[in-house]
């Protein structure tokens, strides 16, 4: 009988210790997995455990490793989109199936004309502020389809916006949530625009010393030249027409490298005074024509390295237009001075102006402000235009300063060492 107990005791106890060595690496590899569940996935089973048990835990361990590199991997894509779309060009914006903004990039801020991050958590209608763009997010919730169109926004400044709505699934089964893509395209259309006048004036102007020559030539040939006076009349005429033709193919030609910066340029050092003086002589004959004052202000005896063919080309167009758009007796000034490390160079007149709602267009090829005293100077309309590409072909800018019947100012700036 007391063997008995004995033995019974001795059993309970080797019981208890064996279930209690099994028990708690279990209770610590539940602890784990529970861990894993709340995504602690930085937690491992570091037990001493056997047998079977023991296989469990190197499971739990490797399952708890795969867990923890996903998760590192789907961290890092979400930041590498978050990266990418903070990045577009192109405005993004994410509303849920409540029309509430729950993201937007940087871009979509500059697009809609202020900080709609600001309003992430409030309807999208207080971002948008464009009844266009509200109709399109309105008929994709209701179509559930994507829509596409070109919206004009009038505030706060014009634009034209490629706006693109697409809608995606939401988080929850049946959820419709909306991507709204816009694309800033006015300086697209503005370009196209450019592009069409373009083709337009160049056809035109092409077309009026063409015009002139066939129908001199064919009066020509229809008896008028036995006429010896009226034949050298019109070969004259014929071939200042085929001059100005020349001219404005070249100048087509020319400006067409100076876009594409495909002009040599042959770097030297370069007097500012000495090629403003050797312009001067270049109109002078004209200017005294008008009884014009020629005048240079030297605030700075600059020397710059740059190409002086290429510089005085500059300089000859901006002072002849000066003495063609001034009356006579009227006054051409250029002044050389040094801002920082620019050598400036500002050509002005007292001359006709030119107003100020054409200012910004000058610079455009064929642009003329005064068509028809355009025309009759002889110019191309393309002079300006090469002038701005001239002077940024040497790492320059220019600007003009103009009040209609005062008098107008151009101001090159150019750096005294190229870059």
């Amino acid at each position: 009988m007391i063997f008995s107990v004995l033995a019974l005791i001795l059993t309970t106890f080797i019981t208890l210790i064996i279930t209690k060595r099994i028990a708690k690496p279990i209770n610590d590899i539940m602890e784990v997995a529970e861990s894993l569940s709340d995504k602690r996935y930085e937690v491992r089973y570091t037990g001493n455990a056997y047998g079977e048990v023991a296989d469990l835990g190197e499971t739990i361990n490797d399952l708890a490793t795969s867990l923890e590199e996903q998760n590192l991997e789907l961290v890092q894509n979400d930041k590498r989109l978050y990266e990418l779309i903070n990045h577009l060009v192109i405005g993004v914006m994410l509303i849920d199936e409540h029309r509430i903004i729950k993201m937007v990039n940087p871009a979509m801020s500059v697009i809609l004309g202020e900080d709609v991050s600001q309003l992430v958590g409030n309807s999208y209608v207080e971002a948008t502020k464009s009844y266009g763009l509200s109709h399109m997010i309105e008929m994709a919730y209701q179509k559930n389809e994507q829509q596409n169109d070109e919206i004009y926004f009038y505030y706060p400044k014009d634009k034209i916006v490629d706006a693109n709505i697409v809608p995606i699934d939401g988080k929850e089964p049946g959820e419709q949530n909306l991507i709204v893509l816009l694309y800033d395209i006015t300086e697209i259309r503005r370009l196209e625009k450019v592009r069409t006048d373009f083709v337009t004036n160049a056809s035109h102007e092409l077309k009026t010393p063409v015009t002139a020559l066939k129908g001199f030539s064919e009066t020509l040939l229809d008896g008028a030249m036995e006429d010896k006076e009226v034949l050298k009349q019109f070969l004259e005429i014929m071939l200042a027409e085929s001059s100005r033709l020349d001219f404005l193919v070249n100048d087509i030609l020319e400006l067409s490298k100076l876009e594409q910066k495909q002009v040599p340029l042959k770097i030297e050092e370069i007097n500012l005074t000495e090629a403003v003086i050797s312009t001067f002589q270049l109109v002078k004959q004209k200017a005294d024509e008008k009884k014009m004052k020629l005048n240079i202000i030297e605030e700075d005896n600059l020397f710059i390295t740059g190409d002086s063919s290429r510089l005085k080309q500059i300089l000859a167009n901006l002072i002849n237009n000066a003495v063609v758009y001034t009356q006579e007796s009227g006054e051409v000034e250029v002044t050389i001075k040094k801002e920082n490390n620019f050598a400036v160079i500002k050509v002005s007149d007292n001359g006709i102006g030119i107003p100020e709602d054409e200012q910004d267009r000058i610079f455009e090829r064929f642009y003329r402000v005064d068509k028809a005293r355009s025309r009759n100077s002889g110019g191309t309309g393309l002079g300006l235009s090469i002038v701005k590409y001239l002077v940024e072909n040497l790492n320059g800018f220019i600007t003009v300063e103009s009040k209609l019947g005062l008098g107008t100012t151009f101001i090159v700036k150019l750096p005294i060492q190229p870059k």
